[in-house]
């Protein structure tokens, strides 16, 4: 029975024609000079994507993020959600799948390595959601907001950046407040070192695992298990994957995709896929890439995802 918003994925063209490319694109030669030389020809749509990505920020006093400028459309790919019974109720744009699915000026803007490190990490194209897209009548009174993070390092502190401290404080400033953090972190820390630097009010939301995820269907510490214990389909649930280990993460993402039901529980991701063949080798992922999957299955990956409903983002 349909009892809540459906949503349907819809790509722009700017991601349609990447699509048709993605195979011309396992380029294994550091410049990635195929894939740059397509991302270079639409310097236009890169800057109008940047500066929509910026106005949608959190301002103070703002309570509902700007819709994208309509001369922009071709190039946002967006969920478009729809009632039971088909009628257009509203739609979120989200990043289009282009290029490698980092920042779009990484790698190919031909900037000096030192300066190509800064888009490394940035989050700055991304487009997380806002209450008001979360919950669009303002009633969020059965409804609460889970963040599961996979790979979580401490709260301040990470690899790529604080993932943590990134999405409690992005949300909160979209009017998400998590009322529940569930995380797993493989390296050991002690209690000390994982909860000096937390706000009281996150020591008395979060369950910190301090072991490796399991990825093993059912088992005790595999997140989907946990998540479908706490979380119903009218929650808000959002989902951090950045593990550094491909056929773990390779695994969780393959019992999502073959579980409509599991999908369901999941409203937004964000997943850094370890691919061969990458320009992000020439920085050094193939350390931690242990793999035979290339950019053809991201485009695949997050596609499915997308079109299962869930808003997937390409993480850093």
């Amino acid at each position: 029975m349909c009892t809540h918003p459906i949503r349907r994925y819809v790509p722009s063209a700017w991601e349609t024609e990447w699509s048709l490319q993605v195979l011309r694109l396992n380029d294994r030669t550091p410049s990635w000079k195929t894939g740059c030389e397509l991302m270079r020809r639409n310097q236009t749509a890169i800057r109008a994507w940047l500066a929509f990505a910026n106005a949608r920020r959190p301002m103070a006093g703002r309570r509902a993020p700007p819709l994208p400028p309509v001369e922009a459309l071709w190039f946002f790919s967006y969920h478009a959600f729809v009632d039971c019974n088909g009628a257009w109720l509203d739609a979120v744009p989200i990043e289009p799948l282009v290029g490698f699915l980092r920042h779009p000026q990484m790698h190919c803007m031909q900037l000096p390595r030192s300066q190509q490190w800064q888009f490394v990490t940035t989050k700055a194209h991304l487009l997380p959601s806002w209450a008001t897209e979360v919950w669009p009548g303002g009633d969020k009174s059965s409804s609460l907001a889970i963040f599961f993070d996979l790979g979580a390092s401490l709260y301040n502190k990470g690899g790529g950046g604080a993932s943590m401290k990134w999405f409690v404080d992005e949300y909160a400033a979209r009017g998400i407040r998590f009322d529940r953090v569930f995380a797993w972190e493989a390296a050991a820390h002690s209690d000390s070192k994982i909860y000096s630097a937390m706000p009281n009010d996150i020591v008395d939301r979060i369950s910190y695992y301090n072991l490796p995820v399991d990825a093993a269907v059912g088992a005790k510490h595999n997140p989907w298990r946990t998540l479908r214990a706490v979380a119903r389909t009218v929650d808000f649930v959002v989902v951090k994957i950045d593990i550094d280990n491909s056929p773990i993460e390779e695994a969780l993402i393959a019992e999502l995709l073959d579980d409509g039901e599991l999908a369901t529980l999941i409203d937004e991701l964000y997943f850094e896929h370890h691919v061969r063949d990458s320009p992000m080798w020439a920085y050094g992922w193939r350390a931690n890439t242990v793999t035979n999957q290339t950019l053809v299955h991201s485009y695949n990956t997050f596609t499915r995802l997308r079109e299962m409903g869930i808003r997937a983002h390409s993480w850093v």
